[in-house]
Parts: C-alpha cells; structure tokens; sequence
C-alpha cells in the first residue's frame, strides 16, 4: 500500500476535504467527501456534524436533524451540535424542542450570548415573555454591544 493509499484510508482525509468544499459552497461534493469518510469511520461525531451542516445548507432539513442526532449520540457534550439543531427545529415550527436544544447547549456553555438570544427569541414565540426578557437581560449582561438585541428588548 503506497503513501497516497494510507492517506485515503484515513477518515480525516475525506473530511478535511468535505470542510474545503463546504467553505467555496459547493454542498453535493462536501457530502460526498463526508460520505466516504463516514464509511471509514461510522463513530466520528465531527463528521457527523459536518454532514448534518452540509445537509442544512442544501436544505434537508429531516436528514440533518438525523446527522446531528446522531452526533449527540456519539457525544452529547457538542455545543455547536446542540445550537444548530435547535435553529433548524426553532426554524420548522418545532420551537419546544428548539428550547431543550438551547438549554443543553447553554449546560454546557452558559456564557453563549447568541444562544441566550435564540433562546429568548424562541421564549418569545412560545409567549413565555418574562422568561424571555430575562434571557435578553442575560444577553446585555453578557454582550452589552450585541446587535439584534438592541431591536428586540422592547418589543417584548
């Protein structure tokens, strides 16, 4: 097995690749690159995650919601898994299990002002408003220059 064959059997090699594609948009050949990755390695949560991402931005939704579950199965402890997924469920209507993504995600991480912010934008739909102006008062407190929120809090 020569050099170049080494290198094609690792799962890194394919989703390094998929991560060249994605970043100029080219989504079907990042797909295809963390597809053969995945038949390497099965268990490698990134790609997972790198899958689900590339299937949002082509806008298959059921599918990537599927890839990032499967991410948290192999390691619920994802920040970035955890908030991604919570927009696309916020984005589908689904905006109760959008929260329980956004309350995982700030378990792991509480200082996220972003994820506070989709957190009380998602409070705000489901009409649960002190709780979500206690979310954007943790958004000031934590980013006193975040831009949407200057817009937001008093609209609530």
């Amino acid at each position: 097995m020569g050099f170049l064959d080494m290198i094609r059997n690792k799962p890194n090699f394919y989703n390094n690749r998929g991560i060249e594609e994605f970043n100029i948009g080219n989504y079907e050949n990042a797909l295809e690159f963390f597809n053969k990755a995945l038949k390497i390695c099965s268990e490698c949560g990134e790609i997972w995650y790198n899958r689900a991402s590339t299937l949002w931005e082509l806008g298959k939704y059921y599918e990537a919601i599927k890839c990032y579950d499967k991410a948290l199965d192999i390691n619920p402890k994802q920040l970035e898994v955890w908030f991604n997924l919570g927009v696309i469920l916020s984005g589908m209507g689904k905006h109760q299990e959008a929260l329980e993504c956004f309350n995982r995600a700030l378990e792991l991480e509480g200082e996220d002002a972003e994820a506070w912010f989709i957190k009380g934008m998602i409070l705000k739909k489901l009409k649960r408003h002190p709780e979500a102006s206690e979310c954007f008062k943790k958004v000031i407190m934590l980013d006193p220059d975040f831009k949407s929120i200057k817009r937001r809090e008093n609209s609530i």
